[in-house]
């Protein structure tokens, strides 16, 4: 589900957390929707409501790669969405993860860091299960998004999430990962 960025820019406020609970709602109706339709298809489906299998299963289909804010960012929207999730026995085709350029962009960009009231988001890769990956802690962000309830901030100010920009982040990305190759 879309988020909307001017909401997203105005966290935390009572307008931006009343549209994080709708955009969370949205995606719970729609999860629990294509699920009933799996199931009268005659296959097995659940709604996964608000589970955090979300994030790391999405970048595994190649949907978007994990940016410095803990948050998935596509190529089509940045961070700009809420994410919903059935789990199912349908067949389905097998996609990967999709390199769009992020991590080489987000190497080098501060704004989620600096723009982060509780200071949550580390600026380089930790060490998490055994993978080096872009880590927030969650020790610190979650107490902060529930007293404010509701934030965003990091991915409203995320440079993907401005509407057109993601194409040409990836891009530009590529090319400087070609010519620094090159060197």
């Amino acid at each position: 589900v879309e988020m909307d960025r001017d909401a997203a820019l105005q966290a935390p406020s009572l307008h931006s957390g009343l549209m994080i609970q709708s955009e969370y709602r949205a995606t719970d109706r729609i999860s629990a929707e294509l699920a009933s339709h799996i199931r009268d298809l005659g296959w097995d489906a659940r709604a996964a409501i608000h589970n955090m299998i979300q994030i790391p299963a999405a970048i595994e289909a190649g949907l978007g790669q994990l940016g410095k804010h803990g948050s998935m960012i596509s190529k089509d929207l940045g961070s700009m969405y809420r994410l919903g999730a059935v789990v199912t026995n349908l067949p389905l085709v097998i996609d990967g993860p999709e390199d769009i350029g992020v991590d080489d962009f987000c190497m080098n960009c501060q704004i989620c860091v600096t723009n982060c009231p509780p200071h949550a988001i580390l600026d380089t890769k930790q060490t998490v299960r055994g993978r080096e990956r872009w880590y927030v802690d969650f020790d610190k962000c979650i107490p902060y998004f529930v007293e404010n309830h509701g934030c965003g901030i990091c991915i409203g100010v995320c440079p993907w999430s401005e509407a057109g920009r993601g194409e040409s982040i990836s891009e530009k990305m590529f090319a400087l990962r070609e010519k620094t190759a090159e060197i």
